[in-house]
């Protein structure tokens, strides 16, 4: 029976495909959950999942001619698989950058909305800028590759080809790469700084780690693009698989990371670590400090507001019962802590009227 590894291309794809799709719903749901309305971002993310279920769909369909198998196992004459081969890798590379690319906008614009008044916006800034050239430079390989453009899969037609398709490839995963590594380490010194125990803090930080998978898929997709290059006798349906794997999962995968650090209000709801985590944060004595601000209840009967707005950058929530906050030692005053999707919730504030707050805002009220 001939060697055949379509199987191992068939798990790869669907696996990060279904975990991709299902984070996507999830994040919808947790959207309605907190009756939070959708931001650009969530529609940049239904975009690159929709790009990217192209791209798996067109990984599967290279099986028609028999990727995952070896050349001469394969019942099609050597020049039509090569035609197919080379088609299919052009209509690849266009859905794998605008996937790939449009998941860097999600995430870091989820970043930029999250971290309002931290000092890492202008690295996020400069990961915009170079992202958006990232994709420039892919686009403009692909286009660069021949001369004219259908010579790329039709050797018949006269015409030059200066770059390979494997230089481009990997030319352009490299930084990509850099680029998911510098991604996957912006928000960590934040999360780090959150007023939270050692665990709860790695908690919160697996839910943004989940980009450590795409950093792996990536460097797998350069590794084997390179090692394919190098090799003398290429046998392309064979040894062009471990490339497609690779990349299938990076699309994927990219998807799935950018929904994951918003589906908390969904795993809340399921109970463990993350329905759990509290805040351990100290009032703050300054209004200077981002992560907690004082304000002066009059005892009166509690309240509970919210105030939505897409352009929020975090959920302030205000505690007004004066029997919680009475061992606290400050009689007659309620503590107000600034609460972001990713941060911690009090049960006892949860139990009680609350005040939300979308915007960075200072609430002083007290008896006349």
């Amino acid at each position: 029976m001939p060697a055949n590894r379509q199987p191992e291309l068939y798990a790869a794809a669907l696996l990060p495909y279904t975990a991709a799709a299902t984070a996507l719903v999830l994040r919808m749901v947790a959207r309605r959950k907190t009756r939070m309305i959708l931001v650009w971002e969530d529609y940049l993310a239904i975009v690159a999942f929709i790009v990217g279920s192209g791209f798996t769909f067109i990984s599967l369909y290279k099986v028609r001619w028999g990727l995952g198998m070896h050349l001469q196992d394969i019942n099609l004459p050597e020049d039509k698989i090569i035609h197919h081969y080379f088609l299919d890798l052009w209509a690849d590379m266009w859905l794998y950058t605008f996937s790939v690319g449009l998941s860097k906008f999600v995430i870091l614009g989820f970043y930029w909305r999250m971290f309002s008044k931290s000092y890492i916006r202008q690295p996020i800034r400069i990961l915009f800028a170079c992202s958006i050239g990232w994709i420039i430079v892919r686009v403009s390989l692909i286009c660069a590759q021949c001369q004219p453009i259908n010579k790329f899969w039709n050797k018949d037609v006269p015409g030059t080809c200066p770059l390979t398709p494997m230089l481009s490839l990997s030319g352009a995963g490299i930084p990509h790469f850099i680029l998911e590594v510098a991604i996957l380490l912006c928000p960590l010194v934040e999360i780090w700084r959150l007023h939270l125990t050692t665990v709860k803090k790695l908690a919160v930080a697996a839910m943004f780690t989940s980009g450590v998978l795409v950093c792996a898929s990536a460097l797998g997709t350069i590794i084997h693009t390179v090692m394919l290059d190098k090799q003398a006798e290429k046998d392309l349906t064979w040894d062009g698989i471990d490339d497609q794997i690779w990349a299938v999962c990076d699309v994927n995968l990219a998807s799935f990371a950018t929904s994951l650090p918003l589906l908390r209000p969904v795993f809340r709801s399921f109970g463990g670590i993350f329905s759990g985590l509290k805040s351990t944060a100290n009032p703050s004595q300054a209004y200077g400090n981002p992560q907690s601000m004082h304000t002066y209840s009059n005892g009166g009967p509690r309240r509970s507001r919210a105030l939505k707005n897409a352009d929020s950058d975090s959920i302030i929530e205000f505690a007004e019962a004066g029997d919680y906050m009475a061992s606290s030692g400050s009689a007659g005053s309620s503590k107000a802590y600034v609460l972001h999707d990713i941060s911690p919730r009090t049960s006892e504030l949860e139990a009680q009227g609350v005040i939300r707050v979308q915007k960075e805002t200072i609430v002083d009220f007290s008896k006349a």
